[in-house]
């Protein structure tokens, strides 16, 4: 990940300035510099519209991906919008809490100064958010709206490795290509399943040996996979490795039925897992709005490893979901790594004939179910339900966890159908709501929340 620039301008009036508001920025500088971030600076709090035009200049001409407009005090109006209307990246508006000092005086009218920045900046269209902190708590304070930023950077370069298209009839995992790439630029790169199988058959001895050793590190056991399946499935791992490299991708979706495991004589299941856990998230059936939703989980969540699923049951009383999908979850997820087993496909081809997935169930925590995707209109929006993983035994093949949201089920699923929603869906082991929300306000996204 490329390393974030980040501006910092406070802005004051001359008349308002002491050696404490100083000391505020002097204090807020400081902490910045404690986040993983590039800091971009002026000297000293800009008082004048000439300074902070100079200074919005400067930050433009190092190219920073935000800027912070702290609000030490309340500043002449005009530096707000002279500032506002040469910045296109998202501004944080910061504002410090304050109590009055000697004399009764108010001595910086922080947060109605950051009152004013956001209607100015609601007025420009401009991307925005509010944080009130002490200068000792800002970077801490920074952690939502920077993970979205980071997001937002990180998707401009995102390349998503499509192979062999949607699955017959899922209209589910269809797309606007250029709108991705418009709205998110994010880049599409098509290839045929044949160029998979034809990659396989060309790997290194090198290449080949460095996929066995994670096919064999997927799990505790094997039960009825044979070694021709495993070395199929390692043929398989390496050829969407190279495909990787060969074009630069950093997340896979894969047409995985229904002739996928006729041409190269295994389904794709737990490949498709190990995968994901090697930090390339890759969704199934070839869903690219799928993959899309999970390669934005995992930014967010700092590099967490998402899992695609299919939501297949709820209990209202309970207020559960189960979410599941057919032995292609990421291992590193697992419940217990001991239960992990690679076995043949349940329904390949009748079920038990050929392999390979990797049956387990998923590990409890908070976690977040999400989904980007059209309306009916073409406009994008997301689905976001937050919850928590409950201990979850065995019980189906494949790879089960069950959920109890945080909303209400009956309100959940109501949602899904009357809305018309894909059957598919994203969770990551982390609740990212907050940053979901921001994204969605910053990327023009319909937020759907119960």
């Amino acid at each position: 990940m490329k390393e974030l620039k980040i501006g910092y301008m406070a802005l004051s009036k001359a008349s308002w300035m002491t050696p404490r508001i100083e000391g505020l920025v002097t204090e807020t500088i400081e902490n910045l510099k404690t986040l993983p971030c590039r800091l971009i600076c002026g000297e000293a709090p800009v008082t004048t519209e000439a300074e902070i035009l100079e200074l919005t200049e400067r930050l433009n001409r190092e190219g920073v991906d935000a800027v912070i407009m702290h609000f030490v005090t309340f500043p002449a109006g005009a530096m707000i919008p002279a500032a506002g209307a040469l910045l296109n990246v998202p501004v944080i508006l910061l504002a410090n809490p304050e109590k009055a000092g000697e004399g009764k005086m108010w001595e910086q009218n922080s947060f109605c100064g950051a009152n004013l920045g956001g209607f100015v900046m609601n007025r420009l269209r401009k991307k925005y958010t509010y944080l009130k902190a002490l200068p000792a708590d800002t970077a801490k304070a920074l952690t939502v709206p920077l993970s979205v930023i980071r997001c937002i950077t990180e998707m401009k370069k995102l390349r998503i490795g499509l192979a062999g298209g949607r699955v017959p009839g899922f209209y589910t995992s269809n797309f606007d290509e250029m709108k991705l790439r418009c709205e998110f630029g994010t880049s599409v790169e098509v290839m045929d399943l044949l160029e998979v199988v034809h990659a396989a058959e060309h790997l290194s001895e090198e290449e080949r040996e460095a996929a066995r050793k994670i096919v064999r590190s997927s799990s505790a056991s094997v039960c009825g996979v044979s070694d021709g399946d495993l070395e199929l499935a390692a043929k398989m791992l390496g050829a969407f490795l190279s495909l990787a490299k060969k074009y630069s991708l950093d997340s896979f979706a894969v047409r995985c039925w229904p002739e996928f495991s006729d041409l190269f004589g295994i389904a794709p299941c737990a490949v498709l897992g190990m995968l994901s856990n090697s930090g390339y998230p890759t969704s199934c059936e070839g869903d690219i709005p799928g993959a899309v939703t999970m390669a934005i989980l995992r930014l967010l969540a700092g590099g967490g490893i998402p899992f695609f699923v299919d939501l297949i049951s709820y209990d209202e009383t309970e207020n559960t979901g189960v979410v599941w999908h057919c032995g292609a979850a990421p291992v590193s997820l697992c419940r217990k790594f001991e239960e992990t087993q690679l076995r043949l496909h349940m329904r390949v081809d009748g079920g038990d004939k050929k392999g390979v997935t990797n049956d387990f169930s998923l590990k409890g925590g908070r976690v977040t179910l999400a989904k980007l995707d059209q309306d009916v209109d073409g406009n994008y929006r997301m689905l976001i339900a937050p919850g928590t993983a409950i201990d979850t035994e065995p019980f189906i093949r494949g790879n089960p966890l069950t959920i109890r949201f945080d909303d209400p089920v009956p309100k959940l699923i109501s949602t899904i159908l009357e809305k018309g929603f894909e059957h598919h869906y994203a969770v990551i082991h982390a609740d990212v709501k907050e940053e979901l929300l921001l994204l969605c306000r910053w990327m023009k996204i319909e937020p759907v929340v119960m």
